[in-house]
């Protein structure tokens, strides 16, 4: 079974007199081809990958280790589905990063002549090569710069890290004092 994997499923011909080896006309002869042909091919692809089931003359214990072989693949093909699903993703996501990035130089150009290069690139994934790509909450085209120093932020952030204090109820002075010594005696 490993084998067969390893063979290309296509064959790639050239025609003779074409030294680029052509392959256009292969396409529109398979567009040109009926429903009934397509679907004749598409029986006998599948017939040929396909391995008829034998279990006739099988007793119990060969058809269980016949299920459990079974499971073991479709388990294995839904792993190695589900591993092409998130490759694709990522491939779209880096593509759409790309454009992104290509819309942004070309966006600048205008103005200065020369695009500027971003290097930008992700450490970790070159130090963890299985790493997923890292995701930006934000894209980084559009943040906006604080231009103030940094006594300035200092002294903001300070303000707003202080205790706010709870507001006050609106209670006249002489209710709070009460209210005071009706705690004091209930706690007797």
């Amino acid at each position: 079974m490993i084998k067969n994997m390893r063979k290309p499923n296509f064959v790639i011909s050239k025609r003779e007199g074409d030294p680029k080896g052509g392959g256009a006309e292969d396409g529109e002869k398979e567009v040109q081809k009926s429903k009934e042909q397509l679907e004749a091919e598409k029986r006998a692809i599948l017939a040929q990958r396909i391995k008829p089931l034998t279990t006739d003359g099988l007793d119990t214990a060969k058809l269980v280790e016949m299920a459990k072989e079974l499971h073991q693949n479709i388990f294995r093909l839904m792993n190695e589905k589900y591993d092409m699903e998130e490759k694709f993703k990522r491939q779209q996501y880096d593509m759409i990063e790309l454009a992104e990035r290509a819309r942004q130089m070309n966006k600048g150009k205008s103005r200065r002549g020369e695009a500027r290069v971003d290097e930008s690139f992700d450490r970790l994934a070159d130090k963890f090569a299985g790493a997923p790509p890292k995701i930006q909450l934000c894209s980084k085209y559009e943040r906006h710069t604080d231009h103030r120093s940094y006594d300035q932020r200092k002294d903001l952030y300070e303000e707003l890290s202080k205790p706010i204090e709870p507001p006050k109820i609106g209670r006249r002075q002489d209710e709070e004092g009460e209210a005071a010594e009706a705690e004091e005696g209930g706690e007797e």
